[in-house]
């Protein structure tokens, strides 16, 4: 496979003045990264896109190269199938397809750009060094064609999922751009926050949920949909031609549903309630909720989570819960979860378990409890009659797990199992204190290892050598 290079072409993107929105940053000393993309859907499952990214260095040093991660190269039909092979039927029920990611131009006050197939990374070196808190302007047009998948994007029966869509700018970590293949297991994203302007055409008769409050407003007989968020880790769009959306509010914070179940509204305001006494308030001013086609039970994305729409009963409120807590353990709070997917997932995993005791569901809180041993239990067994290592160390590069297997036992299980043992050795309210703290600390920005166990350490002195045993027990 050959690695692509493509010259710049200057052509500007003529946008209709109505769409241009300002985005001012939160904080005047904390400037943010700002997107803003139009799309244009199509009936035949491809999206024209045009994209500006002002770039605010808000790095501390000089930056003379941009890098974006291109998500949606993954599905392309050159590189290695996007999900594991044991899900491979769920993924794809009609069949493998392929999506295609095509680049048109990128320009700006830039060398040169260079888009790398195998990496799916596009390089864009400035004419000059960026300093700390000066800004730049990256334009770039380009073309989705979208894959037939149950998957995190694409489309199928109830509609389509633009999610990891863009060409996102990688993580900022240690001095350098953070990037790494796409992995089949576990989530491949990872990024900074930053604001977007979203604009699109919605299909008509169509319904969706997006990232952020949105307005509509029609031009030339069709429906424009603008959305807005501020300082998210990425921005999700879902359109359907047959679900019905449903909205509430709870505590200012506007819920949008997309969706056929009666009840998810109701839990997603528990969901926020016991969150925001546990933890903090919730950080946003929306969140949305999508049932749909999908091969896990969940996935979060800025201020929107997508639940699989076969589940039911406890299983489904479970979920909910699950990738609503997210918003608190990834969305707010970051990590690189490359490479520590744990210290999002399993903190996640234990979020969700105090969901259930607090709203009195005590029995169902015991079962996963119960579950997440068993299940670990047996993967110790298995590991053994094979001569591998019994439990497996907390952490390591995605792309290394040899199995969803592995990964889930490892990332959701042995974690919440670590977890449920941090609280019994130093009480619930201590134990939440130091998460307390972690969440208002490091909320929007990217959180690592040593900063949890600093936390720890400040609610209980040596806490984190508790935790630290865990991760590296093998």
């Amino acid at each position: 496979m050959k690695k692509k290079t493509i010259s710049i072409i200057s052509i500007a993107i003529i946008v209709c003045s109505l769409l241009v929105f300002a985005v001012s940053c939160k904080d005047t000393s904390q400037p943010v990264t700002t997107y803003n993309i139009w799309l244009d859907v199509s009936d035949d499952n491809t999206v024209v896109c045009s994209q500006k990214v002002d770039v605010v260095n808000n790095y501390g040093a000089p930056i003379e190269e941009l890098k974006f991660n291109v998500y949606a190269n993954a599905f392309d039909r050159q590189k290695p199938l996007p999900c594991a092979q044991e899900e491979q039927g769920d993924f794809y029920p009609e069949g493998i397809s392929y999506g295609e990611f095509s680049l048109k131009s990128v320009y700006g006050d830039i060398k040169e750009y260079d888009f790398d197939f195998e990496s799916n990374i596009l390089s864009v070196p400035l004419n000059a060094p960026l300093q700390v808190n000066e800004k730049i302007s990256v334009d770039m047009q380009y073309t989705l064609t979208l894959p037939h998948t149950n998957g995190r994007y694409g489309f199928n029966e109830k509609g389509i999922s633009l999610t990891g869509f863009y060409p996102m700018l990688c993580a900022y970590v240690d001095g350098e751009w953070y990037h790494d293949e796409y992995s089949p297991i576990g989530d491949p994203y990872f990024s900074d926050v930053a604001n977007y302007e979203v604009t699109f055409n919605l299909p008509s008769g169509w319904e969706y949920v997006s990232s952020g409050k949105s307005k509509h407003s029609e031009q030339n007989g069709e429906t424009i949909v603008t959305a807005s968020a501020k300082d998210i880790r990425d921005f999700a769009l879902i359109l359907s031609p047959s679900l019905a959306k449903s909205v509430s509010k709870f505590d200012g914070v506007e819920i949008s549903y997309l969706g056929e179940k009666t009840d998810t509204l109701a839990y997603a305001q528990k969901a926020l309630e016991v969150y925001g006494k546990l933890f903090g308030k919730y950080a946003y001013d929306t969140l949305a909720i999508a049932d749909v086609p999908f091969v896990a039970g969940g996935m979060e994305y800025g201020a929107l989570c997508v639940i699989n729409a076969s589940l039911g009963g406890a299983t489904y409120e479970e979920v909910v819960a699950h990738e609503i807590a997210h918003q608190w353990w990834y969305g707010a709070v970051g990590s690189n979860n490359l490479t520590d997917a744990w210290q999002d997932e399993g903190l996640t995993s234990y979020a969700t378990y105090l969901y259930f005791v607090s709203v009195g569901n005590v029995e169902y809180s015991s079962l996963m409890l119960s579950d997440a041993y068993s299940q670990f239990h047996r993967f110790i067994d298995i590991q053994n009659s094979v001569g591998e290592s019994a439990k497996g160390v907390l952490g390591g590069k995605l792309t290394e797990f040899p199995s969803n297997y592995y990964y889930t036992n490892i990332t959701y299980n042995k974690s919440l199992i670590m977890w449920k043992y941090m609280q019994d050795m130093l009480g619930k309210d201590t134990l939440l204190k130091a998460l307390q703290e972690y969440y208002t600390t490091y909320k929007s920005a990217i959180a690592t290892s040593d900063d949890l166990y600093a936390c720890l350490d400040n609610a209980s002195p040596d806490a984190s050598k508790l935790m630290k045993n865990w991760i590296a027990n093998t």
